[in-house]
């Protein structure tokens, strides 16, 4: 139905041969040297022996290296394997064993990292390495094994039911799970991205400052389609980003809440031409109401909000014209995670999996065809896969017109005296308070209650975080949503910390609270 992804990357290259297909810093590359680059990676990686089937895993920073190896990997008959660039080497070693992996391609930067787990990964044997002095390592060197193949495209039969991509889960709750997705299932998820979500223009100018192991990396395939180009930026900074927006031209970005937020708390901003600026799409995690309303204000109707997950693809889109401020049905909806996506059935279940009511209170459950395959580890398929519905661990409700709205994750839920309390309604209303920039609340041990409610807290620049400020605070959350959600206790930190996927850490939140116990729950 769609084909493999080198059909649909060699197709737009087919369409826009001479126009710039990617930038990265001074360099760029035309649609038609990306075809060919990647052709050449294809048969390098063929010609040291890789067999059809065979996962190969790709660690490198946003660069210019990046889509064409993507699609050399896919090229060649292999299975791409994520390797988030912000991980740990543990992650690394864990997410290459899980998937037996026996070729990565890395970057010289990440030399320490690979050389601290080589040795735990017999099978991985073939080492390609990027940049650096090739006189340094005994690997073999990208440019060089690269340069002497041929530009034709590898002769290997790949079918669009093939195996194509394993991704792994944030692990914010738990450990990584490796997901597969096929190359029809993954073509079905970045085109749709592209109708649904991303508004994506003929020209589109895309910034990818998120690591393209994260959701940006879904508009890079649409952004072609449109004949648009791909701009790598080394990281969400925000300067570098405002930077970019004036320098390239950019049309489009995706980017998590908190970058919003350092948006528009940033003094820098009005000294920058943002014009081109004409799409922002949002995702990772919720953004507070107030703050978006904010947003709107100092950037006009320019946000899109996309709700996905690992396994179940894109569920939901608040598109453009459903960011509204001008009644109160509108407001509302600004809350929200906006509509199923297009040829995306969402359902709210409660425990024993029974189809809740318009309105209900439960967890979120979707079926498309972008959806995974399944785990690589099959014998944990049922955690999510049943009846063909994918069970997101994510709690919330669908409104009459279709709405979703969420609530929280299903193992972030605080029991605090037998009483359900939901971090993030909670963290929605400390942030209407002017001098809070972020808010994050998890739970933490009580003697009484089992559970109780503490907040983290990051106040604006020049506020003071005192003990008025703890009381006005909790003061706010008792009076919007009652004694029992209202935090017992709060700390104030200079950031929040966030894991290789840019989601708030909240289990390196929780561990200092729970450390010595047989449960993290009370």
């Amino acid at each position: 139905m769609w084909g493999t992804m080198p059909d649909v990357l060699d197709r737009a290259c087919g369409y826009y041969t001479p126009s710039v297909a990617v930038i990265d810093g001074e360099r760029r590359i035309t649609y038609g040297e990306l075809r060919e680059w990647s052709n050449q990676i294809g048969n390098a990686l063929v010609s040291l022996g890789l067999q059809k089937g065979e996962r190969v895993g790709l660690l490198l920073p946003n660069s210019l290296e990046f889509i064409p190896s993507q699609h050399g990997i896919w090229k060649a008959g292999g299975v791409l394997v994520q390797m988030p660039a912000r991980a740990a080497a543990s992650v690394h070693r864990a997410n290459l064993d899980q998937t037996a992996a026996t070729t990565i391609i890395y970057h010289a930067s990440f030399d320490a990292v690979v050389e601290e787990m080589r040795a735990d990964l017999p099978k991985l044997d073939r080492f390609i390495r990027v940049g650096g002095d090739p006189a340094d390592s005994t690997d073999h060197p990208f440019d060089g094994l690269v340069a002497a193949q041929s530009a034709q495209r590898p002769e290997v039969a790949i079918d669009e039911h093939d195996e194509a991509y394993v991704l792994f889960t944030s692990g914010s709750t738990g450990e990584p799970k490796g997901v597969v997705q096929s190359h029809f299932t993954w073509a079905h998820y970045s085109i749709t991205a592209g109708i649904e979500i991303g508004d994506i223009q003929q020209g589109e100018v895309f910034a990818h400052g998120a690591p393209l192991t994260h959701f940006t990396q879904i508009f890079v395939h649409p952004t072609f389609l449109r004949g648009g180009t791909n701009v790598m930026l080394p990281g969400l900074e925000v300067d570098t980003l405002l930077s970019a927006i004036e320098g390239h031209g950019i049309t489009a970005t995706a980017v998590v809440p908190t970058i919003i937020y350092l948006l528009l708390d940033n003094p820098k901003r009005a000294s920058y031409d943002l014009s081109s600026l004409k799409t922002m799409i949002y995702a990772g995690s919720p953004i507070a109401p107030d703050r978006l309303r904010d947003a709107l204000e100092a950037f006009g109707p320019i946000f899109i909000q996309t709700y996905a997950g690992t396994e179940p693809g894109y569920i939901s889109c608040l598109r453009k014209n459903d960011h509204r401020v001008d009644s109160e049905l509108a407001l509302k909806r600004l809350a929200s995670a906006g509509r199923p996506m297009f040829q995306t059935q969402v359902s709210i279940q409660d425990d024993e999996d029974n189809v809740l009511p318009v309105g209900e209170v439960g967890e979120i459950c979707s079926k498309q065809l972008g959806q995974m395959l399944g785990y690589v580890d099959a014998s944990r398929n049922a955690e999510a896969l049943r009846d063909g519905w994918v069970h997101t661990g994510d709690i919330g409700r669908l409104d009459e017109d279709g709405f979703l709205y969420l609530v929280d994750r299903k193992k972030d839920m605080v029991v605090s005296g037998g009483f359900n309390v939901f971090p993030r309604q909670v963290e929605d209303v400390l942030l209407e308070d002017a001098d809070v920039a972020q808010a994050a609340v998890v739970g933490i041990p009580h003697e009484k209650w089992g559970e109780a409610v503490h907040a983290f807290v990051v106040v604006k620049d020049g506020v003071s975080a005192d003990d008025a400020l703890v009381e006005r605070l909790k003061g706010h959350v008792k009076a919007v949503l009652g004694s029992v959600s209202a935090p017992k206790t709060v700390d104030f930190l200079n950031e929040l910390p966030v894991n290789p996927a840019g989601k708030v850490d909240k289990r390196t939140l929780r561990a200092p609270f729970w450390q010595g116990r047989d449960r993290q729950v009370g």
